[in-house]
């Protein structure tokens, strides 16, 4: 204990000699950050630009923009902007999306979507269509952080998109706007080849909550992954619908527990009293 006890005054003591360090001649640690971007050793600028990110700030953000100007720490400089946070850099996040460097647009896109400003959605639509699927991954996820209804269009065509990825977060982002137009190709969607797809189509068709999709949801409770059904399942019980409970109570019977769990709570959610001996049965 007495060892413990030492150590943490020495620790204690280290920290504050390293404070009194960054304050020589009156600048404060932001100010020896920004001057170690002018450093020819590229870790060195690199630590700068990931520290400044952590500290943020008017100043550091306008530092940041500029910085955006070397290729060589483009990347962490974009990512350090978007882990701040702040509007002010959004059409300068926005020009890097045409960024030569494939590597340099995705980070873009991603910092967009942390950033979540609706200003960079048109910029993010049209980086749907670019060659990169690692850009148009990132683009599409930032689309559903924004959730903006004027990206529903864009969204749609994603589904047809070659990538997995890119087709699972456009399910998603179509789920978190919730627009009835998207319906249709949601529907879709819950036939793609890939399970996944397939799981968050039916998840998204349950928060937009329109009862025409029901007997497709009943379908997909015969679908051959568990996760497929059991997001079937919720999408029932969120839509609330009497008519599908008897599916729901068969449901009870799935080899799965998670389907069978999931079935359970929908019927609770629906809350009609039949249900009740097959419940305790369960």
């Amino acid at each position: 204990m007495k060892l413990l006890i030492i150590c943490m005054i020495n620790l204690i003591e280290f920290c504050q000699r390293t404070i009194l360090a960054f304050k020589i001649r009156g600048k404060t640690v932001v100010d020896n950050y920004i001057e170690a971007l002018k450093d020819e050793d590229i870790n060195v600028k690199i630590n700068a630009i990931n520290a400044l990110g952590r500290i943020g700030g008017k100043k550091t953000i306008t530092v940041l923009i500029e910085a955006l100007k070397d290729k060589n720490a483009r990347i962490a400089t974009i990512n350090a902007l978007g882990m701040i946070g702040s509007k002010k850099p959004v059409p300068a996040l926005i020009e890097t999306l045409k960024d030569e460097d494939a590597e340099v647009r995705s980070n873009a896109a991603e910092a967009l979507g942390k950033i979540g400003d609706a200003s960079a959605v048109p910029a993010l639509i049209q980086a749907l269509k670019d060659e990169d699927k690692d850009v148009r991954r990132y683009a599409v996820k930032a689309l559903g952080k924004i959730v903006d209804a004027s990206a529903v269009p864009a969204l749609i065509q994603a589904l047809k998109d070659e990538n997995l990825w890119v087709r699972r977060y456009a399910v998603e982002a179509l789920g978190k706007i919730v627009d009835a137009s998207a319906v249709p190709a949601l529907l879709e969607a819950l036939k793609d080849e890939n399970a996944d797809v397939r799981s968050n189509a039916a998840e998204a068709l349950g928060e937009i909550g329109d009862k025409s999709v029901i007997p497709a949801l009943l379908e997909a409770l015969k679908d051959e992954d568990k996760d497929v059904r059991s997001n079937a399942v919720y999408a029932l019980g969120d839509i609330g619908d009497a008519s599908a409970v008897p599916a729901l109570i068969q449901a009870l019977k799935d080899e799965n527990s998670g389907v069978r769990s999931s079935a359970a709570k929908a019927l609770g959610k629906i809350g009609d009293k039949s249900v009740i001996p097959a419940l305790l049965e369960a």
